[in-house]
């Protein structure tokens, strides 16, 4: 199965608004790929007048707090004006190898890339959030090749979230991110 990859349109936001943001696309990806019983979780943004909808798993809620802080740190420590984070969701396929018996295969990603601004008009955020949700509905919803669900969990893809920037130049980063291994939520 080739990986399916989804790139959302930039989104220019203020440098507090970071957080909150990147947590709303995130809970929005993950929340339509939660195909098991979801207790589904209204959330306001403090930063601006924006709500969405994600599920109120713990596990994953503090995976993508942890990734925020993450994403806020690279480009704290790099003095960046832009970050790009990918989700990955992977397939479960039993496989006997010498070194493993799992494998999972990766079947879908998603690319967000943030722009930081020194100013925002709050309708134009908004605009944005909006625009984004959608896609992110609409590409889920056109999506016709799922694997086969072998889990009656919430979340039955594991998936990861890794960091990575866009004009980074940072070489050290780039191989660093080649070799680690990804951290597979389930």
């Amino acid at each position: 199965m080739n990986t399916k990859q989804h790139f959302l349109k930039e989104i220019s936001l203020q440098y507090p608004q970071l957080k909150e943001v990147v947590q709303c696309i995130l809970h929005s990806i993950l929340f339509q790929r939660s195909l098991g019983t979801v207790r589904p979780k209204d959330i306001t943004l403090d930063c601006v007048d924006f709500s969405y909808v994600k599920s109120d798993d713990p596990s994953s809620s503090k995976h993508i707090e942890d990734k925020s802080e993450e994403l806020i740190s690279s480009i704290t420590r790099r003095k960046a004006k832009t970050g790009q984070l990918s989700i990955f969701f992977y397939e479960k396929r039993t496989k006997t190898t010498i070194f493993s018996n799992n494998n999972n295969v990766c079947w879908e990603q998603w690319i967000i890339s943030f722009q930081l601004v020194p100013t925002m008009d709050q309708k134009s955020l908004i605009s944005q959030l909006t625009d984004t949700v959608n896609k992110i509905i609409e590409s889920v919803n056109q999506e016709k090749s799922i694997p086969p669900i072998t889990s009656s969990n919430e979340m039955p893809f594991p998936f990861s979230i890794q960091i990575g920037s866009e004009n980074t130049g940072g070489v050290v980063d780039i191989i660093y991110n080649m070799f680690k291994p990804p951290q597979i939520t389930k």
